[in-house]
């Protein structure tokens, strides 16, 4: 059943042409970018003096640009996950279907998962192309995949939580996106946090990010993001479980 659930998304994702538009911008907005800071990485080559290398200054600063776009478009895949549904009172299907709270799910995150997958596969390319013309820090590059890979996991497991408590799509959309920015912000209100700092910067979700960027894997920081994901769909999966004003 799981399989058929994840079938079922990816159908409908590749037969839905909002997906192939949001698609094509996410490619153009990366291309742009990257070729932006190639351009600035060769026009400062000489200033930089091989203090940093061209996976650091060009690797580095375009995952976190994947993960700030991706991040604007998960209230929206969420939402069409799981509250589109009960707008198009198409869950009955589900809830009437031999499938646990649990199954549904998980089925429903990793078709996003597979998404999340493609997205991060094809936008690669362009950052191998630099094996071309320069020498790339395989550790550091591999590293900020896996770190986009599991902030965007994260990020999506959160927004298919909430929108489970959601019946209205644009409210669904605007919830999503504030709990979001609030996990992106608490890195920025550490500051004035003052003894808490520490224990409140630990929530950031940005924060374990700048450690994978840099071509380091913490253990308490990847634990800290695998938490995150099976809380929240643990989350999705008793409330989609409670039934209330889902159908």
């Amino acid at each position: 059943m799981i399989n058929s659930i994840i079938q079922h998304e990816l159908r409908q994702v590749i037969l839905s042409r909002k997906s192939w538009f949001c698609f094509a911008l996410l490619q153009t907005i990366l291309g742009c970018i990257f070729n932006w800071l190639v351009s600035k990485y060769l026009q400062n080559l000489t200033m930089l003096d091989g203090k940093y290398g061209v996976t650091e200054e060009i690797i580095h600063p375009y995952y976190a640009w994947f993960c700030l776009l991706v991040l604007l478009f998960v209230p929206m895949i969420t939402t069409q996950s799981i509250c589109g549904e009960k707008v198009n009172k198409t869950l009955v299907n589900y809830r009437i279907a031999p499938i646990s709270a649990a199954q549904f799910m998980l089925g429903k995150f990793l078709a996003i998962n597979v998404i999340l997958s493609v997205m991060l596969i094809t936008i690669s390319l362009a950052p191998l192309s630099i094996m071309l013309s320069a020498k790339l820090d395989w550790g550091q590059f591999l590293t900020s995949i896996l770190g986009a890979y599991l902030l965007l996991n994260a990020a999506f497991a959160i927004g298919l939580a909430c929108s489970t408590f959601m019946n209205n799509i644009a409210r669904s959309n605007i919830v999503i996106f504030f709990i979001l920015l609030m996990f992106v912000l608490f890195e920025w209100a550490a500051e004035y946090a003052g003894s808490h700092a520490i224990f409140l910067q630990s929530f950031g979700l940005l924060v374990p990010l700048k450690s994978f960027l840099a071509g380091i894997i913490n253990v308490k920081h990847t634990a800290y993001y695998l938490t995150i994901i099976l809380s929240f769909i643990c989350l999705a999966a008793w409330r989609y479980n409670k039934g209330v004003d889902d159908v």
